[in-house]
């Protein structure tokens, strides 16, 4: 082959890399951008009595909710976490409602913002890598509050609430029980599955993307293996719930869960 058509090969791969690079960057760029949501539901959806509180993470930013004493409470709180690009209380989990009924079983309860949601600081969402913190953050906060040990509050999550639930359990491995709506086994697995729908680019910009998010903007889905939580603690019982046409988080993550969990209960 001659040289001149060895360059000119060499040439167009270098272009088609930095147009490949370029565009999974700017992709990065604007997907892992919190689209947030302005709070429309007040307080008193969920009761009449509550308090505006903040409370900071490991690394410095500060979140806010919403607690609520239960009117007769019971040495038990509720830590309530939504979805990505969802809020407090606007959220098709309706944890106005689920906060409703604990209260009246006696759990105190905290609705509150991930970052870069709601009225939270932050910017970027990390589907868990970064949200564990916050995670871990509202358990003690709740804690506190209620003034019961970790161990005597309960979970309630979904779908990337639910994904950051369980990376956060390193941080707090004493937290009470675990409910987890819609929750991937891998973040990796999840963002290869939905990637496309989501950015409106042919699969084969994924890795590019993924690889873009990690380096510029700290999102490290290899770090994100909610499954490997489950694993490594057989002693314990959580409960999963996994719709059967969810779009965004297939049924297969659900079933894995429950069967990478070694206990019966």
């Amino acid at each position: 082959m001659p040289a001149y058509a060895i360059r000119l090969i060499g040439f167009t791969l270098a272009i088609a890399l930095v147009a490949y690079l370029g565009i999974s960057f700017r992709y990065a760029e604007t997907l892992t951008r919190v689209a947030r949501q302005p709070i429309r539901l007040t307080a008193a959806y969920v009761a009449p009595t509550y308090e505006e509180v903040s409370f900071k993470t490991r690394d410095g930013l500060t979140l806010r909710g919403w607690w609520f004493a239960a009117p007769s409470p019971r040495d038990r709180a509720v830590v309530l976490v939504h979805g990505k690009d969802q809020n407090r209380v606007d959220s098709s989990f309706d944890h106005g409602r689920i906060a409703r009924a604990l209260l009246a079983k006696g759990y105190s309860a905290l609705l509150f913002d991930l970052r870069g949601h709601g009225e939270s600081e932050g910017l970027r969402w990390g589907l868990g890598s970064l949200e564990a913190l916050d995670v871990a953050a509202a358990v003690d906060f709740a804690a506190e509050k209620a003034k019961v040990p970790r161990s005597r509050v309960a979970i309630v999550a979904e779908s990337m609430g639910a994904g950051s639930a369980f990376m956060a359990l390193p941080h707090v491995p004493d937290v009470g029980p675990v409910v987890a709506d819609s929750v991937y086994t891998d973040a990796r697995v999840e963002v290869n599955e939905v990637g496309p729908a989501y950015s409106g680019l042919p699969s084969w910009f994924t890795p590019g993307m993924v690889l873009m998010a990690k380096l510029f903007f700290g999102l490290d889905l290899d770090r994100v293996v909610p499954i490997e939580q489950v694993r490594a603690r057989p002693e314990r019982a959580f409960l999963f719930i996994q719709c059967e046409n969810d779009a965004t988080v297939a049924l297969h993550h659900g079933i894995e869960m429950k069967a990478a969990s070694r206990n019966e209960r």
